[in-house]
């Protein structure tokens, strides 16, 4: 599973882009449009929204939930990059290309050695809560 994919389309979600088509992820992970329509469709099997033919992949509330949970181990891990010396960007970048290769244990560990920090070094929330649209207003949309 590409859990970039999962992260962008949360992402694209609090942005108001309900549905985010193959091309959005294209241009934003440089890769091919096929190559992003085959994410999202395996996406969709997994059970974390719906792909909608020539529109795109929207999440529903357990991709919200996976989404929420990516976000926060993308954010711990930029912590501990940031705290090994790397720029914000670097160290967001470094986050981006291991999220899918670190273990449980790993991001339990983050969690309590960064517990008291409410933002990573971007400036984004560590822990943060889906309010802009209530889930059950998505899901009825699908």
């Amino acid at each position: 599973m590409r859990e970039v994919y999962i992260r962008l389309a949360y992402k694209a979600l609090k942005e108001g882009i309900e549905i985010v088509g193959p091309s959005y992820f294209s241009n934003k992970l440089g890769v091919s449009k096929p190559t992003a329509q085959e994410a999202l469709i395996k996406l969709a099997e997994k059970n974390y929204g719906d792909y909608i033919p020539k529109k795109g992949f929207k999440l529903n509330r357990e991709g919200i939930e996976k989404a929420k949970e990516i976000t926060m181990k993308h954010r711990l891990m930029e912590c501990l990059f940031y705290e090994l010396g790397m720029s914000p960007e670097v160290a967001c970048q470094e986050a981006t290309r291991l999220e899918e290769h670190v273990s449980t244990e790993l991001v339990t560990q983050l969690r309590l050695f960064f517990g008291d920090r409410k933002l990573c070094p971007c400036g984004n929330k560590i822990e943060e809560e889906f309010e802009d649209l209530e889930v059950e207003e998505l899901e009825e949309g699908l």
